[in-house]
């Protein structure tokens, strides 16, 4: 986790339901914060300030709420988004305290250029993030995943390339399980596809020869 401090400042929310149709009409997103035995708050806040805020912060790092007289250190749990305005409708956090491990959402970032990207072929991520657990405190931003090994189709990279920090465990993740894939790209696929084509069509048939050089002796 990076030393820098992500706040955001919300508002008291009283409506719920249906109502908050109106607070989004005026650019405001409503959230929720849920704590481990104590009941959620509602609250609200500027459309700008929750884009900004999880751009910075993501699933993975912690961020200060302040929410009337209250401070709350909490992760975000779920974001939802317009399929159609693709803009953030609300935002559920969950608070922690900086003493207690908590699982959180780590996305992965390919570092490096492979010679398989070289040679025309596609390195990608089969998944962007995995799940982790630790102290708020030691949750990294990200997990960096070296792609300069990658040579041929056939190379791949398991989850057991990730290294955790100290005092950080990845959760549900086995593995054996591919995180980062190679992909021949369809027009690759197709020109190889045409190319055996051509080759196959240009072979004489095994007969041919035989065949001509037979009807000429029988005429």
């Amino acid at each position: 986790m990076s030393n820098e401090t992500i706040t955001l400042a919300l508002s008291e929310r009283e409506v719920s339901g249906k109502k908050v149709k109106n607070l989004r009409k005026q650019g405001i997103v409503p959230v929720v914060i849920y704590e481990k035995g104590k009941d959620s708050i509602n609250g609200s806040a500027p459309i700008l300030d929750i884009e900004r805020m999880y751009k910075s912060a993501g699933k993975h790092h912690a961020v200060e709420l302040t929410i009337g007289k209250s401070k709350k250190l909490a992760f975000v749990k779920d974001v939802t988004v317009d399929p159609v305005k693709h803009i953030y409708t609300h935002v559920a956090f969950h608070a922690v305290k900086l003493n207690e491990k908590v699982e959180a959402e780590v996305p992965l970032k390919l570092v490096g250029t492979a010679p398989a990207q070289v040679a025309g072929l596609m390195v990608r991520l089969v998944t962007d993030s995995v799940v982790v657990k630790g102290l708020p405190s030691d949750i990294p931003n990200e997990f960096e995943i070296d792609i300069t090994g990658i040579n041929t189709e056939d190379d791949d990279i398991r989850a057991n390339a990730i290294n955790p920090p100290a005092g950080i465990e990845l959760i549900n993740v086995d593995p054996d399980q591919v995180i980062v894939s190679v992909v021949v790209p369809r027009a690759e696929v197709e020109k190889a596809e045409e190319e055996e084509s051509t080759d196959a069509a240009d072979v004489p048939s095994e007969h041919g020869g035989d065949s001509e050089e037979q009807s000429t002796m029988e005429a």
